[in-house]
């Protein structure tokens, strides 16, 4: 859907360099370099009218958060487009060169021509919550790699004692700092994520840990129209798959959000023992042949979608719900 109610500046971003794609007065483009610092970017855009001009970003994690969590915080409207949207319109537009220039030119055509979600960023909290999760991912990472070290060490006929204490302090310390991590944890939530996280852990299968990751991963459900697009965006969604005289392929769509999908597979095997609709979601497609994995995979998924309409409706779980 075209929009032209306000002109588009399309932003390429990298780690040090913003490279701005908008049209002047006489409608020829204009290309403009900008460092990736909230000085360089404020005194950029306060060249342009809020009622003028929109801002469409590329999604680039930590690199891109910058230009829009400030172009937000003036008061300009403000949209994300991810990468993989603008190497298909790239293709789709027969684009065969690829300069920062173009990409920039490229988002903002995009932007002209595509109707997209406005961004929101998080609140103070749950962006701290999120850097305490991505944290405690990495934590428990590491714990794992180094207990794995010292387990294959032992299988060895001399030990060096040293070598051992050494691994052994280290996990130690590790596990310390994931215990004064989950206390820190409480000290940032709100009211409105207590409630939420209360809402989701009446569903059978989901604890406190995974209603917080999935709460601080969507923005507490705020960057979703619908369950489709959660289960698309950690990808559980199934995936059909059919060209020419070739055989349908059931699978899922594959994401960057590996940590949570894995998170969500060990809930499911809870979620097939008390959670009424997914063991019979769970037994159904075991009956229908399918293998056990992909059972839970759907699993999965229905968990996301009772998670949307309990966030939704503002009402806990009801197991006999029809």
């Amino acid at each position: 859907m075209t929009n032209l109610e306000k002109k588009v500046i399309g932003v390429d971003v990298s780690s040090k360099i913003l490279v701005m794609s908008l049209e002047n007065t006489d409608g020829k483009q204009t290309i403009i370099n900008v460092c990736n610092n909230k000085t360089d970017i404020e005194r950029s855009l306060k060249r342009w009218n809020l009622d003028d001009y929109k801002i469409v970003v590329e999604a680039t994690g930590s690199y891109s958060s910058k230009i829009l969590y400030y172009a937000y915080s003036m008061g300009f409207e403000v949209y994300q487009v991810s990468g993989l949207s603008i190497k298909k319109y790239s293709e789709a537009k027969n684009q065969i060169s690829k300069t920062d220039e173009e990409d920039a030119r490229l988002i903002r055509n995009f932007g002209e021509t595509m109707e997209m979600l406005p961004f929101e960023p998080k609140k103070e909290n749950i962006e701290f919550l999120d850097q305490e999760l991505n944290l405690w991912q990495d934590l428990e990472q590491e714990k794992a790699r180094y207990s794995l070290k010292l387990k294959s060490l032992r299988q060895k006929p001399v030990l060096n004692k040293e070598v051992i204490k050494h691994f052994e302090s280290i996990i130690k310390r590790i596990g310390k700092d994931i215990e004064k991590l989950q206390k820190r944890l409480p000290e940032l939530e709100d009211e409105a994520l207590k409630e939420s996280k209360e809402l989701l852990t009446s569903i059978s299968g989901i604890g406190e840990k995974t209603a917080l990751l999935l709460l601080v991963s969507t923005n507490n459900f705020k960057n979703f129209k619908n369950a489709k697009a959660i289960s698309k965006y950690f990808g559980v969604a199934p995936r059909m798959y059919h060209s020419g005289n070739k055989k349908i392929t059931i699978g899922k769509c594959r994401t960057s959000k590996g940590f949570v999908r894995s998170v969500l597979y060990v809930c499911s095997w809870s979620a097939i023992r008390y959670n009424a609709q997914c063991k019979a979601l769970f037994e159904r497609i075991l009956e229908k042949g399918k293998c056990k994995k992909v059972a839970l995979i759907a699993v999965c998924n229905k968990l996301l979608r009772q998670a949307f309409g309990i966030i939704n409706n503002k009402q806990k779980y009801q197991p006999n719900y029809i």
